[in-house]
């Protein structure tokens, strides 16, 4: 495969999961109000 082709696949795939009805951008966007991340990176933090 082609450096084109490489980068070709990669910018469709973020295309497609930049889409604001995807449900694994949706995830992402949403998991700060999951009480478990704050508390993982509050731990990181220190």
């Amino acid at each position: 495969m082609s450096e084109e082709e490489k980068l070709a696949v990669i910018q469709r795939e973020f295309d497609r999961l930049y889409d604001p009805n995807h449900p694994v951008r949706n995830a992402i966007e949403t998991l700060d109000s999951v009480e478990v991340v704050h508390t993982i990176r509050d731990a990181l933090k220190k």
